[in-house]
């Protein structure tokens, strides 16, 4: 990835980043499911992954572990990927991160507001 991408990502408010790791995990929902977009796939992967080791240390402690995770499969799927049985399920895993990454933000609300599950 290129400084700008870093420096883009290091000067955000956490939440922001967050936003920018779900729109990331989002776009690759959408393209894992074309053979015609596996460069792009393989790219946001990368990228959804960096976002993570350069945000993670900002983010409140109690998203760690997963976000450790996420980062942990996306960097697998950049191992393997294409895995042509695999497309749609790493289309609707994403989904579903991107969902959950959201909903750490603030952006989707929870039963509980993220500052309060921050504080405890």
């Amino acid at each position: 990835m290129d400084r700008f991408f870093y420096y883009k990502i290091k000067k955000l408010h956490w939440q922001e980043k967050l936003e920018n790791l779900a729109s990331t995990l989002a776009e690759i929902s959408t393209q894992a499911k074309f053979p015609k977009q596996d460069r792009l796939t393989l790219k946001l992967l990368r990228e959804a992954a960096l976002i993570i080791e350069w945000g993670i240390s900002e983010v409140p402690e109690i998203y760690h572990l997963e976000l450790t995770a996420m980062q942990r499969e996306c960097v697998e799927w950049c191992r393997v990927y294409p895995v042509e049985q695999a497309r749609h399920i790493l289309a609707l895993h994403s989904q579903s991160q991107s969902d959950r990454v959201l909903q750490m933000s603030g952006l989707l609300t929870s039963e509980e507001p993220v500052e309060q599950l921050a504080q405890n």
